[in-house]
């Protein structure tokens, strides 16, 4: 999974809105675009989308706080 596919997600099923802007290293949650249902809607789709069984552990800022760290969190455990 790329980093536009988890753009598109957030935009689509989180935020509902294709016109906001998300930067690669965009502070996901400190901006707001995402609380802790929407972290958990991510990880259930990312979950789903990849296969990957992701700790509630891993779950952190050091792991999902933008969309950069996500991409490289999956391709770590992916690997």
């Amino acid at each position: 999974m790329n980093i536009d596919d988890i753009r598109i997600f957030i935009q689509r099923e989180i935020l509902n809105d294709e016109a906001i802007s998300i930067a690669d290293d965009q502070d996901l949650l400190l901006s707001g675009l995402l609380d802790s249902l929407g972290v958990t809607r991510l990880v259930t789709h990312l979950e789903e989308q990849t296969g990957i069984e992701i700790p509630a552990g891993d779950v952190t800022l050091e792991n999902f706080s933008s969309l950069a760290l996500i991409r490289d969190y999956l391709q770590t455990r992916a690997a």
